[in-house]
């Protein structure tokens, strides 16, 4: 088995899961051998929970490795993976958060990237991105710390505008007592920097030209002075290392532009964030 995929089935070996509900004929599954299927699903690229079951039907290693007698059947997947996309990550990355002994990060960065989906999702959207300009699909929008650790995500449609979201992101991050929050210009809004304030953190980004006209007020008049102090120069740097993130997952995964979906793309996102993560363990 990959070093990787070892080390994170003996992690969850030690969580506390429920287990499944009864099905007619079958005994309960324990949660923790869904959600190595789950893993499973995602390291190996696997299209959907129905190429899965093939999947472990047709091979016994895995069946062995995830601690499955028999194969789940396809509704026992589906009721997993929306249990999961609902309490389970919430619950496993606060553990995982925990024992990465992230405590007090003083700076965070928030930013999105686009994430293609296949031009036959419905639910899928049209946006812009500087990358792929009009692309049809989703975004997934992060806060990390500066070592590229995962706090918080919001996953949307590639139509949400990036300042409407991030507006979602902060009342996340309250229990962090997080003192700064970097982002580009796509974030210059004077309610993202209100709630940020409310949450006791400080929020920088450079003025967005479009609204430069409108930029007339205190903080648009000292931000741009901050920006060009030693200071100011040396704590912007940091927001580059969002875009590694973003690189890496990428690299391992996380966009697939032949899904379609949304349920089906969130839940294989937030495997990707949980595995990356689960490597600053390692």
């Amino acid at each position: 088995m990959d070093p990787l995929l070892q080390a994170l089935f003996q992690y969850i070996d030690q969580l506390s899961l429920p287990e499944t509900p009864y099905i007619t004929g079958r005994p309960p599954i324990s949660k923790k051998s869904l959600l190595k299927c789950f893993f499973l699903k995602t390291y190996f690229s696997i299209d959907s929970l129905r190429q899965l079951v093939e999947t472990l039907d047709r091979f016994g290693y895995f069946r062995r490795i995830c601690g499955l007698k028999e194969v789940p059947h396809l509704s026992t997947f589906s009721r997993a993976g929306k249990w999961f996309r609902e309490q389970g990550f919430s619950t496993f990355n606060a553990r995982l958060l925990k024992d990465l002994g992230v405590r007090y990060p003083k700076i965070v960065i928030i930013d999105s990237t686009a994430l293609r989906s296949s031009f036959y999702d419905s639910q899928a959207r049209w946006g812009i991105s500087t990358r792929y300009n009009w692309f049809k699909g989703y975004k997934l929008h992060l806060c990390t710390t500066t070592e590229g650790i995962v706090l918080s995500h919001v996953f949307t449609t590639a139509n949400r505008n990036d300042a409407a979201v991030a507006l979602e992101l902060f009342p996340s991050l309250k229990e962090w007592k997080i003192e700064f929050a970097l982002g580009d210009a796509a974030y210059d809004s004077e309610k993202v920097r209100q709630i940020a304030e409310q949450t006791g953190i400080f929020f920088v980004s450079p003025i967005n030209p479009r609204n430069s006209d409108e930029r007339k007020d205190a903080y648009g008049r000292m931000i741009r002075s901050f920006l060009k102090t030693e200071f100011g120069k040396w704590l912007f740097g940091f927001r580059n290392s969002i875009e590694q993130t973003f690189n890496q997952l990428k690299n391992d995964g996380l966009e697939q532009p032949r899904w379609y979906g949304f349920h089906r793309y969130l839940l294989h996102v937030q495997l990707c964030i949980l595995m990356h993560n689960f490597e600053f363990l390692l």
